[in-house]
């Protein structure tokens, strides 16, 4: 396909746009902008991210997406004239800090004495006692805004004392302004430029005519946007984006040709050093060549840039260090690919061409190659058939292309994921990470890392192995059986009786997995069941297995976590016991503990209902669901309710669960509507002071957003000392100035699960510190935390004293101070007062004892 589009000369004519541009615009921004560019460097640059859009073989780009990386290489090509004007090398300086600050992944001692931030600036502040030319200057090695800065055309003092600051903080203001307008007005611009240069030579209309084509248009596309609290047609909300669409009939050569290599961006790829630290306030980060943001900024509006509001709400510099600290241990363990697993799903992924083998490749999430799907041929006139047979035809016909331009996608993200893992095949890799606004972290490369599905993660291990010792055989027994699925209601005395009754079948599924009994291919998580299986038949080939050197990962899954954080946040007693927060000789459901509830409720209203209609219903319920409520009736609204469901949503979700088991749609909606009610009453019964809490959230938001003197977004400070503000927000326009008006039921429905977020990644990130503290390789999944075998104890225990510490903390009390000091400041007294006395919680907490935690085996397991 490359070659294809050289004949077709892209990147001359992307140049020759370019050309176009910087002389036929003489406004600004775009005259100081392209007045210094290499419009050879820029072409070529935007020539390797077409080349990466196509590659990824989607027909439809976001708009956004597309614009966004286009204004970036401009402005990147632009600002790369500063070290040169200053003689400073940037490189060669990165690279003597560098070298010192990797004896930290050598030297044991120094991890216990210093944070890997501690150890940058340390290493940093060495060099300068060595080359005074570096006084003054920490900002060319950390601050994220500062390397974006040009100062072209202005001059710059240099003395004894190093740069004059304060100059250098005008002029930064001056290009920030800048960059500001710039990305304001480049986009469309730009992107019409690359349409015009983008042409190709196609076959088209019935006749199948050569002609020569655009490949890019605008398009806007009626999208489906599921919101979290249904998948179903119910729940689906509607809306139009704008997209790049690629014309089909250029697809048509893609799928035909392909690519003979897959073009990546270097940032979404996992690194082969220990990646750069995140430092104060979130500067620095683990590009060399740049910096980069700590926070992921959310497409919806691009006017409101989370880490410009987190930076503003910093009151003091060492502020949220914790956070950042934490990002970096997290994006500093090192990973190996499983070189077995990744010959495995080679071997499955080369079946994808034959349909046959569909049913096989769906127990893996692996798709069949798009060329499997067959296009039935129209009739090219509508006289050789009636009108019905012409548009049924039709309507095959399209459902076919779209199965296949679905097919088409979803193989090539899984082709990615190999092709990547055989890259990195015999090299040791790091996974850098940032965070959404609430603080949750994720790994920057999307393709490969351990936060995918079941594929991603069964191909990663530990690159540092750690003997198996006196219980790690124990653990990996029970990982084989966790990730095994069939158990997950059993003790741990029950799960490892039963990995020891089918020793046999585990070490012939490790053995001989496509050729044996294949044991493995009935768990829930298949190729982590056969991942696991794998280190058990290594461990136990050895004389001593304690002494096996283990890499995989074991994973420790939080309780419907969600819950867990609400009822220690309540001291919900009940609602503590069924999510596992006290001890328990078997692990408690709350999904089943809930249902059961109902079901009480279903029995004494059949007894005791006098309302002849509602006894009807009750007994045509009984009729169409004779058993007790089936657990998975209510599971997703039990789950969600942590995520603000509302009571439509919920009986949409129960309405579903009711479909599935056979009972008619007309009658699933009048049930659902019973039972989506009883449902809720049970939760408040068993969650009592937790949905107080989550109702008194809601109240507070709505206050904070409509109140007419307030008009804010909701935000908070986490326990770790992270700013967090809610982004949802529409522009305004007064007198032509803009200001961001709060959605308020956007910012009222999403403020319990955001609050309720940032404290799961507090957890998350407390116990990080005191594992990389300890010595322990630690990563984490949101609520599901990974370390070896070995130190599977160790984790534990600090995962359940940082629950504890958290909880400990005042943390209702907080945000309502929080709320109330900055009412003070923005409402007149009276005002205040009126509202003071909401800000105040009143809610009773239950007998929860958050000690016991401690002794809670199924916490976390």
């Amino acid at each position: 396909m490359e070659e294809l589009i050289e004949r077709w000369g892209w990147r001359e004519s992307i140049f020759k746009e370019l050309e176009k541009l910087a002389s036929d615009i003489v406004s600004e921004p775009f005259k100081t902008v392209f007045s210094s560019l290499d419009l050879e460097e820029v072409a070529h640059e935007i020539y390797k991210c077409i080349l990466a859009w196509l590659s990824e073989g989607q027909s439809l780009i976001p708009l956004s997406l597309c614009q966004s990386q286009v204004v970036n290489i401009v402005w990147n090509v632009y600002c790369k004239g500063y070290d040169n004007l200053h003689q400073f090398n940037r490189e060669e300086t990165l690279n003597k800090v560098y070298k010192e600050y990797l004896e930290y992944f050598f030297d044991a001692e120094l991890a216990r004495k210093f944070t890997l931030r501690e150890h940058w600036m340390e290493c940093f502040n060495k060099l300068k006692e060595t080359d005074q030319k570096l006084n003054g200057i920490e900002f060319l090695l950390s601050d994220s805004n500062l390397p974006d800065i040009n100062l072209r055309e202005h001059e710059m003092e240099y003395n004894n004392n190093g740069y004059d600051k304060l100059r250098l903080k005008i002029y930064e203001e001056k290009q920030k302004d800048l960059k500001a307008e710039f990305t304001e007005k480049a986009p469309s611009i730009l992107l019409n430029a690359i349409t015009k240069a983008c042409r190709a030579k196609v076959s088209v209309g019935k006749n199948g005519k050569v002609s020569i084509v655009p490949i890019f248009s605008n398009a806007h596309v009626s999208e489906q946007e599921k919101s979290e609290v249904s998948a179903e047609p119910q729940g689906v909300r509607y809306k139009t984006t704008m997209m790049l669409r690629v014309n089909m009939r250029f697809m048509d050569l893609v799928i035909k040709h392909e690519f003979e290599k897959i073009h990546f961006e270097n940032f979404r790829l996992p690194m082969l050093v220990p990646p750069r630290p995140w430092l104060d306030r979130g500067a620095g980060g683990p590009l060399f060549t740049r910096s980069r943001k700590s926070f992921r900024e959310q497409v919806a509006n691009p006017n409101l840039s989370v880490n410009d509001e987190m930076r503003k709400r910093l009151t003091f510099k060492t502020q949220a260090r914790p956070v950042f600290d934490a990002l970096n241990d997290l994006g500093s363990t090192p990973w190996i690919i499983n070189r077995p697993m990744l010959d495995i799903l080679t071997r499955l992924f080369e079946m994808c061409f034959d349909k046959e083998n569909e049913s096989l490749l769906k127990l893996f999430g692996i798709p069949l190659h798009p060329s499997t799907v067959e296009i039935p041929q129209l009739i090219n006139t509508r006289q050789m058939q009636t009108r019905e047979e012409y548009f049924s035809k039709l309507k095959e016909h399209q459902k076919a292309i779209k199965t296949r331009n679905e097919l088409n996608s979803l193989y090539r993200f899984m082709l990615y994921r190999i092709v990547l893992a055989d890259f990195y095949r015999d090299k040791v890799l790091y996974f850098p990470h940032d965070m959404d606004f609430r603080g949750r972290v994720y790994p920057i490369s999307p393709y490969l890392n351990h936060m995918g599905d079941d594929i991603n993660r069964c191909l990663l291990l530990f690159a540092r192995g750690r003997p198996l010792g006196k219980k790690g055989l124990h653990w990996l027994k029970l990982h084989t059986i966790n990730m095994y699925g069939h158990l997950k209601r059993e003790s741990h005395e029950t799960r490892l009786k039963y990995a020891d009754e089918n020793l046999d079948k585990i070490i012939d599924s490790a053995e001989r997995p496509f050729d044996g009994e294949k044991w493995w291919l009935d768990a829930d998580s298949p190729l982590l069941t056969l991942a696991s299986a794998i280190e058990i038949r290594n461990a136990l080939s050895m004389s001593d297995p304690a002494e096996y050197i283990s890499h995989l990962p074991v994973h420790q899954d939080g309780s419907c976590n969600g819950l867990q954080h609400y009822a220690a946040l309540g001291r919900d007693f009940q609602g503590g016991q069924v999510v596992n927060l006290l001890p328990s000789e078997k692990p408690q459901d709350v999904y089943s503990a809930v249902a059961e509830r109902v079901e009480k409720k279903r029995i004494f209203d059949e007894e005791n209902e006098t309302d002849a209609a509602k006894k009807e219903m009750l007994s045509k319920l009984r009729l169409y669901l004779p058993q007790p409520i089936p657990r998975k009736v209510i599971k997703q609204t039990v789950m969600t309710t942590v995520y603000g469901v509302t009571l439509i949503g919920a009986r949409e979700q129960i309405a579903r669960q009711l479909k599935a088991l056979d009972v008619p749609e007309e009658e699933a909606s009048t049930f659902a509507k019973y039972l989506t009610a009883r449902t809720f009453e049970c939760l408040g019964e068993t969650f009592k002071a937790s949905m107080e809490i989550m109702e008194w959230f809601k109240k507070c938001a709505s206050a904070v957003t409509r109140k007419a003197g307030l008009c804010r977004p909701m935000e908070w400070v986490t326990p770790l000392g992270l700013p967090v503000i809610q982004p949802y927000a529409n522009n305004r326009y007064i007198n032509s100035d803009l200001f961001l008006e709060p959605i308020n039921m956007k910012q009222r429905g999403a403020f319990p699960p955001n609050f309720v977020h940032s404290l799961d990644s507090t957890h998350m990130m407390l116990t990080t510190l005191y594992c990389r503290r300890a010595g322990l390789t630690f990563a984490a999944v949101h609520d599901c935390y990974w370390t070896h075998a070995c130190s599977v104890d160790k984790m534990n225990e600090f995962c359940r004293d940082q629950f504890i510490a958290l909880y400990n903390q005042p943390i209702i009390e907080d945000l309502s101070q929080s709320m109330k000091k900055f009412l003070h400041k923005d409402l007149p007294n009276d005002e205040f007062l009126e509202l003071d006395d909401l800000f105040t919680p009143k809610f009773k907490r239950g007998e929860l004892n958050i000690e016991d935690i401690r002794n809670s085996v199924y916490f976390f397991s």
